[in-house]
């Protein structure tokens, strides 16, 4: 019986270089399609940051327009508080007159509003390094100013414009006091919780009148004056930079 052996001829260098590139190709393919994948899932993983940030933007919008809102009720009243002021202190009007002028003066205590910016959409995207593959842009700068620079300097000024608050308002205590005595349940039980009563008894004693009338107490009203307006710098600082983000997020969130 013959036995047939197969022979086997040695590949052509050309077959090694054809399967070398078919090699080559098909790892360069799998990497690439890797890579493609990846890039998708952090470019879906930017998105979701990018529509959770515009929500804190949007919220971060309403109480910035309601802490305004509220600063202009504030200058407005302490607006006529400089002006009764200053008639008493340039005798224009009577201590009797002056006395009558606070009395009409709704709620007299610095109702301090202060901003609470929530940069937690934020935080996340840094810490899990989605902000470093941000391309460069307008978007991507504006969002380091608003967390970076305009979050900070709110972080810093409401500390400082709470204590001025605070401090107008142990130093006189009536408008706050009233407030309180309004809200709580023992006025036909004690007659001091009555507010008007409150009001009336504090006005009448000789140290409110000359606290009222002094050169310290002015001093004070127009600390607290002032620094609304310092405030409200910052303030305007920060809806002129969230307006933006809105705009552009709006505009890249597919």
């Amino acid at each position: 019986m013959e036995v047939h052996h197969h022979s086997h001829h040695p590949k052509k260098w050309k077959e090694y270089v054809t399967e070398f590139i078919m090699l080559f190709a098909a790892v360069t393919l799998g990497f690439l399609a890797e890579n493609y994948r990846e890039h998708q899932v952090i470019e879906h993983r930017i998105e979701l940051n990018k529509i959770a940030i515009l929500k804190d933007l949007q919220a971060d919008s309403s109480e910035i327009a309601k802490v305004l809102t509220s600063g202009d009720k504030m200058i407005e009243k302490f607006n006529k508080v400089n002006h009764i002021l200053y008639l008493s202190k340039t005798n224009r009007i009577s201590q009797a007159q002056f006395i009558d002028s606070i009395k009409v003066i709704p709620e007299f205590f610095a109702r301090t509003s202060t901003l609470y910016m929530n940069n937690s959409s934020f935080k996340n995207m840094q810490s899990s390094g989605l902000f470093t593959s941000l391309e460069e842009s307008e978007l991507k700068h504006t969002l380091s100013i608003y967390y970076e620079v305009d979050f900070k300097a709110i972080q810093s000024l409401n500390e400082f414009f709470d204590q001025i608050g605070n401090n107008f308002n142990n130093q006189l205590p009536i408008g706050l006091g009233s407030l309180i005595r309004d809200k709580n349940q023992f006025q036909t039980t004690y007659e001091m919780n009555n507010p008007v009563f409150f009001e009336n008894f504090i006005l009448s004693l000789p140290k409110t009148k000359a606290l009222l009338q002094s050169d310290d107490f002015i001093y004070e009203v127009q600390k607290y004056y002032n620094y609304i307006f310092v405030y409200r710098t910052s303030l305007r600082q920060a809806k002129k930079s969230n307006d933006t983000l809105i705009k552009l997020l709006r505009a890249e969130i597919k």
